[in-house]
């Protein structure tokens, strides 16, 4: 029995044509009964009047809307690729797989953003056909941005997604791909999605800039314009050669839209966060650059005698010599939306003597994990954040705060995600909840605090990597009560987090809140469970981390490093980072204590 018209599901098939052969639509209609074909068109298409969307070289290629009749047979793709021993395309040709199916083959990762594969055969004319999802509920790009009142944080995401996209498709030259205005919109979701694989021309490749262009006609065309003069500024750096790479790009894209993740959540605040405006950019830079000290040695210390074993060991008091950071999150390989959130500030100023260069510095640090669903992660980890950092602006002047004062803070973050939950009349599990770690540090004093399973670690030369938190998850209390860890950690529920903010009342959650002093160059590392998972850090943290404490390291580097290696070894959840590198010196205004 056939399926009945509303039960069909459109697809689009795309197929092309050399130049040496006919033109031929292998499909009848829906009603035609001498239609041998699995593929019906769903509306009438004149063979003699249709136009290719796209001419390669020889090769003309043209789209028609069909249906899928059968629907619960195995399509011939599925069949040949019972057949692939080997994922090659020598293989896949073997297979009956034509060459039109390897990019979208290839790019099956970037679902739902790139199109499904659905089918895929060559007929004995040469002509090569593959069947993918047709986009529904689908508006361009530019009609979403013309539309909606899009904050910078969205914008300034669909533009990174197709940064990172540009470079997978660029290895498959189908780069032309993001250069058509009309294949780019958002769905339902909210999320980029691209109609169809567009084939670059080998003989005049398209280039990187010609995408950045692209941004700024379809923002300018879509009353976008504050967001379209910030591009401009990446195309001058482009035609400056600062940029020349799309690494380089999506750094530069990366870091914009976290600028602008946290300013949308602190609107309501005069302060912006991690990069100032460009009229004190200058002036800061001034203020604050000097040299500092490349220490590729131990901490300093200092000892009377030959013989370490034989002498005491005097450690100088250390003072602050430079501080510096780096943040970045991803949405990482599987999920569809991010429910990380992070934040990032620090002040520093420099003072300078006749006995050295001395520093004062001041940094906040955050990183949540969200958890809930239907948004309700992402709205339990940024409620976090902003409410966290208001109350730190209140809550700390001149030292560290003490540890009240900061579980208080906590606990006020979890007052407010627990209130949204009863205001929403969200229960049980289906309430929403978030991870916290946060670092605060003054001068070379760190305080520490954490709730759930999102962790900070250490890494000096002396000793190394040292997770300086302990995860709040039902193996760690086992072990705690003297379970052996072989037992605690094989239990099903072993990764299960005993505390989150925002499901339950301020008496049940309980922050750890350590302090500690840097007697020596250290780097910490704050991070969700996307970066730490499968012990990645404790495996790569010699190679990726340790090189980093020399002052010559570019963080921003090392971080993007760590998130490609997350994605490359994990990648099944959201993926955030933070590197703060604190180098420190003998504190030459004390008294010598040798003396």
């Amino acid at each position: 029995m056939s399926p009945s018209p509303d039960d069909l599901i459109l697809c689009q098939c795309i197929f092309s044509t050399p130049k040496d052969v006919n033109l031929k639509i292998p499909f009848g209609k829906l009603d035609d009964s001498e239609n041998l074909s699995r593929y019906a068109l769903a509306m009438p298409y004149e063979q003699d009047h249709l136009e290719p969307f796209a001419r390669k070289g020889d090769v003309c290629y043209y789209e028609v809307l069909v249906t899928d009749t059968q629907p619960e047979k195995l399509s011939s793709l599925d069949e040949n690729l019972e057949k692939v021993v080997e994922f090659d395309r020598k293989s896949l040709i073997e297979a009956g797989i034509p060459g039109l199916a390897f990019p979208y083959l290839t790019l099956t990762e970037y679902s739902p953003l790139i199109p499904d594969l659905l089918d895929a055969w060559q007929d004995q004319e040469g002509q090569e056909y593959v069947i993918i999802n047709q986009r529904s509920n689908w508006e361009s790009l530019g009609q979403y941005f013309a539309r909606n009142h899009v904050p910078n944080n969205q914008v300034f995401h669909h533009l990174q997604t197709m940064a990172k996209l540009w470079k997978d498709l660029h290895k498959l030259k189908c780069s032309q791909t993001l250069l058509e205005e009309d294949n780019l919109g958002v769905g339902d979701s909210g999320d980029l999605e691209i109609k169809k694989l567009y084939f670059d021309d080998l003989h005049n490749p398209p280039h990187l800039r010609q995408l950045v262009e692209l941004w700024i006609i379809i923002l300018e065309e879509n009353n976008q314009t504050d967001k379209a003069t910030i591009i401009k500024g990446l195309m001058e750096q482009i035609e400056e050669g600062q940029i020349d790479t799309i690494k380089e790009l999506s750094d530069a894209l990366n870091i914009m839209y976290q600028q602008a993740q946290l300013n949308d959540l602190l609107d309501d605040t005069e302060e912006e966060l991690l990069i100032p405006p460009d009229d004190e950019l200058e002036e800061l830079t001034d203020q604050f650059d000097f040299d500092e000290v490349d220490d590729d040695q131990d901490a300093t210390v200092i000892n009377s005698g030959d013989s370490i074993d034989e002498q005491p060991t005097v450690v100088l008091p250390m003072t602050l010599l430079s501080l510096a950071e780096c943040g970045m999150t991803d949405i990482g390989m599987k999920r569809s939306h991010n429910e990380d959130c992070f934040a990032v500030e620090t002040k520093i100023n420099k003072r300078e003597t006749p006995q050295g260069i001395f520093c004062t510095g001041k940094g906040f640090f955050l990183v949540c994990d969200g958890m809930g669903g239907h948004a309700g992660g992402e709205v339990a980890s940024a409620l976090a954040v902003k409410t966290l950092y208001k109350y730190f602006q209140d809550h700390w002047q001149d030292g560290l705060p003490d540890e009240e004062t900061i579980k208080e803070g906590i606990l006020e973050a979890n007052r407010v995600i627990y209130d949204a939950n009863i205001e929403k009349g969200n229960l049980g599990a289906g309430r929403m909840g978030t991870t916290v770690v946060m670092t605060l540090v003054q001068d070379n004093q760190v305080a520490i605090a954490h709730v759930g399973d999102s962790r900070i670690y250490r890494v000096t030369r002396k000793w190394g990597l040292e997770q300086v938190t302990t995860d709040h998850s039902v193996a760690q209390a086992e072990m705690k009560n003297g379970i052996e860890p072989e037992i605690a950690l094989a239990r099903p529920d072993a990764y299960q987090l005993t505390q989150a903010l925002g499901p339950r009342k301020r008496e049940f959650v309980h922050p750890d809140v350590n302090f500690l002093e840097v007697k020596e160059d250290t780097i910490f590392l704050m991070c969700s469970d996307g970066l730490s998972d499968n012990e990645l850090l404790e495996n790569n943290w010699q190679s990726v981390l340790l090189p980093l404490l020399s002052a010559k390291a570019n963080l921003q580097e090392g971080v993007t490093h760590l998130l490609e290696l997350a994605n490359q070894i994990n990648g099944h959840d959201n993926i955030t980072c933070i590197l703060t590198r604190i180098k420190v010196q003998p504190n030459l205004e004390q008294k010598n204590p040798l003396i």
